[in-house]
């Protein structure tokens, strides 16, 4: 069974929006959590979507899916966890329970993405859920564009990598879910901690993680400057 996880926690400090998360604000005049859903609800191959998010927020987003006729047969809300891999931990546990009541647990894969990230393409969704089944998990990376400094002070040069070996991150993530959990249950309070997504997990642990090519579009909703950048892009019609 596929079904996608949806991190939706975040307060969106950074915004500045008297009080309101940025996955409730609107771009293009539709919210950025409807605009992340749609694009899930969209894929043909996932089947079911599972929403953490902020326990005072829940309900809001359960009114907001109503005002804009999400399917909400295929959509679950549940309260995430105090941090980014708690909450991956409570999407892992709620596919579980999905997929148990749907009688399909041989093979549970969820695609796990950031809500603030509202434009993932068709594209990237299929080929994480390709990919998966050919790697211990999937990442969606671009590969950079600029000259990397590293520095260890922030003050001083330390060395610059081979730009064309560096990637930048994105997401969506892919993993099957049993697999997960199983190997979360080998890890210590501390190693928990220090984890904010999966991939780190899996390439410390020796496992081999696929990398789906990126979109220069998929880019995170963080700043004010980032929500007039995509207010244009959708006035120019250069994404959906």
């Amino acid at each position: 069974m596929v079904i996608g996880g949806i991190l939706a926690g975040g307060l969106g400090t950074r915004m500045a929006n008297g009080g309101l998360p940025k996955q409730f604000l609107k771009v293009g005049g539709i919210p950025v959590i409807i605009r992340t859903l749609q694009r899930f609800l969209g894929n043909e191959e996932i089947e079911y979507v599972v929403i953490a998010m902020n326990e005072g927020w829940m309900d809001h987003c359960k009114e907001m899916m109503q005002e804009y006729h999400v399917d909400l047969s295929r959509v679950r809300i549940i309260h995430g966890g105090n941090t980014r891999f708690e909450s991956l931990l409570c999407l892992a546990r709620e596919c579980v329970r999905v997929a148990e009541e749907k009688g399909d647990t041989k093979e549970i894969i969820m695609i796990n993405h950031d809500c603030a990230r509202p434009f993932v393409s068709d594209r990237i969704l299929s080929e994480n859920i390709a990919m998966v089944r050919e790697y211990d998990m999937v990442t969606t990376s671009v590969p950079t564009i600029d000259t990397i400094l590293v520095s260890k002070d922030g003050k001083l040069g330390d060395f610059v990598p081979d730009r064309h070996t560096i990637f930048c991150d994105q997401g969506p993530q892919t993993i099957e879910v049993n697999h997960f959990l199983k190997l979360v249950e080998t890890l210590t309070e501390e190693e928990k901690e220090k984890y904010i997504e999966a991939g780190r997990l899996y390439m410390e642990k020796g496992y081999r993680v696929g990398i789906v090519q990126g979109e220069r579009e998929n880019f995170k909703l963080t700043t004010k400057f980032d929500l007039k950048l995509a207010e244009m892009m959708l006035m120019d019609e250069a994404i959906d």
